[in-house]
């Protein structure tokens, strides 16, 4: 399939782009009463056909496995990071000692992502209809059948704008892929896809999401819920929160060369380290793109002093100013 070049994700029908999760089934008698217990999500209180976001933690808060929870009637499904379903299935099921509690990796299921304000009417087309979870709550989801194949749809929202999770055989997500590309349906490439993260602020596994921060310096606010009760790491969580207090915060900036060193300076790059007159120590880049129109972005964390609109300079690794940057949220 063609790969659009295009990002403008909220003025374009619809495009499908991967979905950079695998997913891990749980099961047992004791999955929600026991997930809920050590996560930062509300499990316990998502319905059957509804979903959340967490996290799981070290004591200290620290971030071991970042996961969207799907409750269904027999199971729960867990999309978690490519290349982490095996090491986040292991971390819960340390934990698990007297729980009737399993979680496995699942070989048999793919995903990609239908995204834009046409995605809904393009799916119908497809043969699938989406329509019931348009009026529900964010990573509401239900089965659905269609001409390829059945599917598991969740109401997501990736890359800025809302969309369509799309699970299924890798056989019927094939099929169901050339049913849209006959639609007209493009798909972002990599490159533009990566952008368009970036420039939305989401946090990225081994990008934004580390073991070195806490998660609400890196994004990851929304999955936690404080009014559920226990879960491993709650006590730093809590803390943080009452003595309102961040050393660190992840933010979006705009790249530009006003203060660019001298021609053929290196690009900035994830790892460079930013600073001010007054903070030497600044933060640093996480992740570094450029848009299809030629403005470059950014994610990075930056010291909670360092406000929206505040100028920093980029620093390379070789000790260069290579550009300036504008910390935009």
């Amino acid at each position: 399939m063609d790969e659009t070049r295009d990002s403008g994700l909220l003025s374009t029908s619809a495009v499908l782009a991967g979905v950079d999760r695998e997913l891990v089934v749980a099961t047992g008698a004791d999955r929600v009463r026991f997930l809920h217990g050590v996560v930062t999500g509300n499990v316990a209180g998502t319905p059957v056909g509804g979903g959340c976001h967490a996290a799981l933690l070290t004591v200290k808060a620290h971030v071991v496995a970042e996961m969207r929870i799907f409750v269904r009637e027999a199971e729960l499904y867990l999309a978690v990071p490519a290349g982490q379903g095996a090491a986040t299935a292991q971390a819960l099921s340390r934990y698990a000692i007297m729980d009737d509690f399993a979680a496995t990796p699942s070989a048999e299921l793919g995903l990609l992502a239908l995204l834009g304000p046409g995605s809904s009417d393009r799916l119908a087309a497809a043969g699938y209809s989406p329509v019931a979870l348009a009026s529900r709550p964010l990573w509401s989801h239900a089965e659905v059948a269609g001409p390829p194949g059945p599917l598991w749809l969740a109401r997501a929202r990736q890359l800025g704008v809302e969309g369509t999770w799309i699970g299924g055989g890798l056989v019927v997500l094939e099929r169901l892929t050339e049913a849209l590309q006959r639609l007209g349906v493009q798909r972002l490439s990599p490159e533009v896809a990566e952008a368009a993260r970036v420039a939305a602020g989401e946090p990225a596994w081994g990008r934004e999401i580390t073991d070195d921060y806490f998660p609400t310096e890196i994004g990851l606010d929304d999955a936690i819920d404080y009014t559920k009760g226990c879960f491993l790491g709650q006590e730093p969580i809590v803390r943080i929160r009452d003595r309102g207090h961040l050393n660190w915060r992840l933010v979006r900036l705009e790249l530009g060369a006003g203060e660019q060193a001298a021609a053929g300076s290196a690009e900035p790059a994830p790892g460079d380290q930013l600073e001010t007159d007054l903070r030497p120590k600044a933060g640093h880049l996480t992740s570094v793109a450029r848009l299809p129109d030629g403005r470059g972005v950014a994610l990075g964390l930056v010291h909670a002093s360092i406000t929206s609109g505040q100028r920093v300079r980029i620093r390379a690794a070789a000790g260069v100013i290579t550009y300036g940057a504008t910390v935009i949220g």
